[in-house]
């Protein structure tokens, strides 16, 4: 298992590894996602302003992929994955602020997920197992939400504008590889002390594996692409002012405030 992170130095935009006690970062040069190169160089997390460790072409957020969520709204399980995208300008990291949208006096929601991070270019898979060798590994994810909007035009569900907005595709702090997914949970904490979210990853109806394998058959994945797979029970919206927290256990702990 390892941990990934990219961060500012000394104004500098660098990436590197993180060490077990997360206490400093061995910094590389190159490709995070094609044999990257040690520096043999340090530096302390205290001294570094963490960033989202990678920056995706696209953002794939799925929906409906959790049982328990699904049985709790009544909703069929879908015969493969149902998805959208978030805008490329909605990607945020650890510790950047969420703002209310103008113009909008609704709720805006929090959805701790599990997201899916691609290693290299892959098209039109044929297994789950050729899915499992795209992954480069695995980070926690934010899925702000507008869901006021979502119903705003009657002929229309508007799930881009909803889930689009400047800082709503929080990631990070950090991609951990090696890991198995399924022995996951996801947890989300407001304000350091209440849990709103606690729900394991092996209640997903498609696997890590089989989530890589149908997308490619729509579209190109490229190295560093996040895909969300999805919330599950205890979402909820925000308030202005609050800590939000998304917590994986071998990931780490993504934290924002909302307001």
């Amino acid at each position: 298992m390892e941990k990934w992170a990219r961060f500012i130095f000394k104004g500098d935009l660098k990436f590197g590894k993180v060490s077990d006690d997360e206490s400093s970062i061995v910094i590389y040069e190159g490709n995070l996602f094609n044999s990257p190169i040690s520096l043999k160089e340090s530096v302390k997390i205290s001294d570094i302003e963490l960033k989202s460790p990678c920056e995706p072409s696209k953002m794939i957020a799925l929906w409906n992929n959790y049982k328990a969520l699904a049985d709790e709204k009544g909703l069929s399980y879908p015969e493969k994955p149902l998805y959208i995208f978030k805008s490329p300008t909605s990607f945020a990291g650890p510790n950047d602020h969420i703002d209310h949208p103008k113009n909008y006096d609704g709720d805006v929601f929090f959805e701790g997920e599990l997201g899916i991070v691609i290693g290299h270019k892959i098209k039109d898979l044929d297994s789950p197992e050729q899915g499992k060798k795209a992954i480069f590994g695995y980070t926690c994810i934010n899925d702000v939400t507008a869901f006021g909007l979502l119903k705003n035009d009657p002929n229309f569900d508007q799930w881009t504008r909803c889930k689009g907005f400047d800082n709503f595709g929080v990631f990070g702090p950090y991609i951990t590889t090696n890991i198995d997914p399924r022995n996951l949970n996801v947890r989300t904490i407001i304000n350091d002390s209440e849990i709103k979210q606690d729900y394991p990853v092996s209640d997903m109806m498609f696997s890590a594996d089989e989530i890589v394998m149908y997308l490619s058959q729509n579209m190109t994945l490229y190295p560093g692409d996040v895909i969300c797979v999805g919330t599950s029970q205890g979402l909820g919206p925000m308030e202005k002012g609050s800590k939000v927290t998304i917590a994986i256990d071998s990931i780490g702990s993504l934290s924002n405030t909302y307001g």
